[in-house]
């Protein structure tokens, strides 16, 4: 019910504004090309027929004769969504790609007195020049004392359509009736540009008896320098017949007469509405010329124009009026129909409020059981959170068994391995498993030494052990350890004291800030790449010690920063470089001594880590040298890399090992180097670049791996043209078999699980191989006929199933064999290069496939569309060998005898042909 009387309600509003708003009201830009008394009388017209019409206000703009300044004015119509544009146009050649840019664009245009080149318009409207210019010639030639006028014309501006039109009907008219233009020049239709033309024109023509000027303006100026150069026998006539300039220049004989130029103001209006409402219109309109205006009728027109303007000026009073009339006939009629609806609406909200007391006391009892509900389910969920507490601290507290009960079997390996790491008698590949082996150990056992501390933090059974040090001193030894790791990646390290040499007294458990400053440390030397930046600095602030640690390396994005100081929170969840415990670990150690830890960073930018601990001291004096708990060999183990020689052998196949990490890739290079040549790469999309590089006989791919991971990265080997035959070995750390069912959904052609054993890895990899071998095989088994076959008494061998991308790639070049077969010249290179291939691209591709290089197996093919061609036709051998792209006949039998034991000629003899 609510809903309905909020529909119908908002139904009515509408209609009342709808009641009370106006109508469209359609904008007219008028464009005129100059100011002038000819132009001020047309806007004058139209101002006064657009007073008569309510639904259209107009805009006029004047281009002071300047070409730039009208097509600007132009462009602002069209861009401030004007309907319609009427446009005096200043030169005909200059405007019209403006006015046609405006055309195309939908908007309107009708051009007036003036023309452009072409007919983009909608509609034009304008004057019998030519007619005009008649009637001034045949004027000219009643009013010549002798009947034989000599002329000097003033035309306007060159290039403007009246000024070309209004000469061209003048010449014609005066010409074939004994009249002549003695000279004739431009006067841009203004009266100070004409008068010097005029000046010399009578100096220098003294036989002159008449002037004809194309406007009132120029036409008055001739007339004052035919006076000042007492040449008052001279008669001037000119044209627009202005009321006032023109007419009045007539009536205090200035000049002899002027011929009346209509100005229509008033059609251009009704035709720019006539075309917004869809209303018919003349497309072209041409206003005849109209009689002379002398003596014997200029008063009796200026009297009328005066009439005119009185009757105007009493229309824009009347017009006033009106309009205030209006403006408050429509408040009023607002304010009714506002105050209609402003009752309505009131009605409508006592009628919800009350809906709404009602509804209140009915819906009482419900929310009074649901909330009963509620709290029943609040005490379960309590109930269950305690279960689930209790069970949290007991599977935290089997962890911690586990790991002391891990550490029994940890030092009974890291002895072991420690002394094989020293032994003098191991071989080099010996060596190099047993350094990943120490290193890892040591890595575990910190990992161990971590959990257990965290959860005596949580117990609170961690204490504190302080000591009075100089930390400057100290964290200088502790960088130490530090110094080769940088130089060996060409990062820079560096340790910053802004006061110097300045010894800094406090007392902390050094053992514990240092794990925090190793923690930080080698977090920044993880995610920091080679040839970096990692800045350690630390200050007194007033009662407090600010040490912060600096990287230029990956950043952590805004939704990681918050939660990177939570237990076991992992950064990257996918690719994950750590435990998620260091960090949280390092958190519990500052704040056991009162102290905070923040960091700030920026994606792909590097990361601020800030510790913040406060100065304190403690009875004795301060400790000169300290017991390094993290040594060097607790940094190399952490962050260098074991290093090998690799050597590369002609006659091994090439195996591409893709791995993020370091130690997999040194492994794997340290078990295979004897068998294969290895290159490595750190992500998937750089094996994807040294793949389709290197075209290697065997990929083996990490599943998780930062920038594209190991499915991904298997996908585009499989799709690539070049590398689609190669076979992929994942790793993965995961043996969920929805993993499995994604790596070889995407083209995986076999799957070892992490921890992996190498004799396994060895046979998988001697496997993939070996059946990639047997493809190749099959694939030279297959009838690589090219053209028509001969009936063989045995079917050949099915050929083994390979991969689309494969039988795509061979029938494509076999295409471009066929078309192209019986040209000498085409060869390896060109062959590649039309199968989108480079040269060493496509030779290995075409070995891997047929075991035939890409020479042999084209001269294989040709071989065998001769033999198929000798066997069924009867062309002679020197065809056959031109047809199959052969250079000579005596080249073709050698190659021929080679392949089948016998010549051309001694086969078809054989055969009875």
């Amino acid at each position: 019910m609510g809903k309905r009387l909020i529909y119908f309600i908002t139904i009515f509003i509408s209609i009342t504004l709808a009641a009370c708003s106006e109508g469209k009201v359609y904008k007219i830009g008028v464009s005129q090309c100059s100011q002038d008394d000819w132009r001020s009388k047309m806007n004058d017209e139209i101002n006064r027929e657009i007073m008569l019409h309510e639904d259209a206000v107009v805009e006029i703009r004047s281009a002071d004769d300047s070409n730039a300044k009208q097509i600007a004015d132009i462009r602002y119509f069209a861009d401030n969504g004007f309907d319609i544009i009427i446009v005096s146009p200043n030169e005909a050649e200059a405007l019209t790609p403006a006015i046609k840019d405006v055309y195309d664009r939908g908007i309107p245009v009708i051009i007036f007195d003036r023309n452009i080149i072409g007919d983009t318009y909608t509609a034009h409207i304008g004057v019998d020049d030519m007619g005009i210019g008649r009637q001034a010639a045949h004027y000219a030639l009643h009013i010549a004392t002798d009947g034989h006028p000599k002329v000097i014309e003033i035309f306007g501006l060159p290039g403007s359509t009246p000024a070309e039109n209004r000469h061209e009907g003048f010449s014609e008219e005066l010409t074939a009736n004994g009249g002549k233009i003695i000279a004739s020049e431009p006067g841009n239709w203004n009266k100070e540009d004409a008068i010097p033309v005029v000046d010399s024109l009578l100096r220098i023509y003294p036989e002159v008896n008449l002037i004809y000027a194309h406007n009132d303006r120029m036409a008055i100026g001739a007339s004052e320098v035919a006076h000042s150069l007492r040449r008052d026998d001279i008669k001037i006539i000119g044209i627009d017949a202005a009321p006032e300039i023109g007419i009045r220049a007539v009536a205090d004989s200035v000049i002899d007469a002027t011929f009346l130029y209509p100005t229509e103001g008033h059609r251009l209006i009704q035709t720019a509405l006539a075309i917004l409402k869809g209303e018919p219109y003349s497309r072209n309109v041409q206003i005849p010329a109209s009689s002379a205006v002398d003596l014997s009728n200029a008063d009796i027109l200026l009297l009328q124009d005066e009439g005119l303007k009185e009757e105007t000026r009493k229309m824009k009073v009347l017009k006033e009026k009106i309009d205030d009339y209006w403006a408050q006939h429509s408040s009023q009629t607002f304010l009714f129909y506002a105050s209609i609806a402003i009752i309505v609406l009131l009605f409508g909200v006592i009628f919800l409020v009350l809906r709404a007391f009602w509804q209140h006391h009915r819906h009482q009892a419900a929310l009074m059981s649901q909330n009963k509900l509620l709290e029943e389910q609040r005490d379960m969920q309590k109930s269950l959170n305690e279960k689930l507490q209790e069970a949290t601290q007991s599977k935290l507290m089997f962890f911690t068994n586990v790991s002391h009960d891990l550490r029994t079997p940890l030092t009974l390996i890291a002895e072991p391995v420690a002394q094989l790491n020293g032994a003098s008698n191991l071989t080099a590949q010996q060596q190099s498993l047993v350094t990943i082996a120490d290193k890892n150990v040591k890595i575990l056992r910190r990992l161990i030494n971590q959990i257990l501390d965290f959860r005596k933090y949580e117990n609170g059974k961690l204490d504190l052990h302080l000591s009075e040090i100089d930390f400057g001193r100290t964290i200088a030894e502790w960088m130490e350890a530090f110094y080769p790791i940088a130089r060996k990646r060409d990062i820079k390290l560096s340790l910053d004291h802004p006061d110097g040499d300045k010894p800094v007294i406090t007392a902390l458990d050094t053992e514990k800030i240092e794990r925090v400053f190793f923690n930080l440390i080698s977090n920044a030397f993880k995610y920091t790449p080679d040839n970096g930046t990692i800045s350690v600095s630390y200050r007194v602030i007033g009662d407090n010690l600010t040490i912060k640690v600096s990287d230029t390396g990956e950043g952590i994005s805004e939704r990681d920063l918050g939660n990177i100081f939570d237990r076991f929170y992992q950064v990257d969840r996918v690719h994950p470089k750590g435990s998620g415990i260091g960090l949280s670990l390092a958190k519990a150690f500052v704040e056991l001594h009162g102290g905070t830890i923040s960091v700030e960073s920026t994606l792909n930018k590097g990361s601020v880590f800030t510790v913040v601990l406060p100065m304190r001291h403690i009875s004795g004096n301060v400790t000169a040298s300290l017991e390094r708990n993290i040594t060097d060999k607790e940094v190399s183990a952490e962050l260098s890399t074991p290093e090998s020689e690799i050597r590369f052998d002609a006659e091994k196949p090439l195996l591409l090992v893709i791995d993020d990490n370091k130690d997999i890739l040194y492994l794997i290079n340290t078990l295979l180097q004897d068998t294969y040549n290895i290159i490595t790469a750190p992500n998937g999309r750089e094996g994807v670049r040294l793949a389709v590089k290197y075209i290697p006989d065997l990929i083996i791919c990490d599943v998780m791996m930062p920038v594209m991971d190991g499915l991904e990265c298997c996908r585009r080997i499989k799709e690539e043209v070049s590398t689609s035959h190669i076979p992929v070995l994942m790793l993965t750390a995961c043996s969920m078999d929805e993993q499995r069912v994604q790596g070889y959904d995407n083209g995986a052609d076999g799957y070892l699980a992490k921890p992996f054993n190498a004799d396994v890895l060895r046979s998988q990899c001697a496997s993939l191989i070996s059946n990639r071998k047997r493809i190749k095989e099959l694939w030279n088994s297959r009838d690589t006929a090219v053209g028509q076959t001969t009936q063989q008494p045995h079917p050949s061998p099915r050929p083994l199933p390979v991969s689309d991308i494969d039988n795509d790639f061979y029938r494509r070049f076999l295409d471009i064999l066929k078309a192209d077969m019986g040209n000498s010249d085409l060869n390896v290179d060109k062959i590649a290069s039309l199968m989108g291939l480079e040269r060493s691209q496509f030779y290995r591709k075409i070995k891997a496939l047929t075991n035939y290089s890409p020479v042999e197996l084209i001269r294989r093919l040709r071989l065998k569309q001769g033999h198929n061609l000798l066997l069924t036709t009867e062309k002679t051998v020197s065809e056959i060998a031109y047809e199959t792209g052969f250079s000579t006949p005596a080249y073709f039998t050698k190659c021929y005898r080679d392949a089948y034991g016998e010549t051309p000629i001694e086969a078809r003899n054989r055969l009875g042909r």
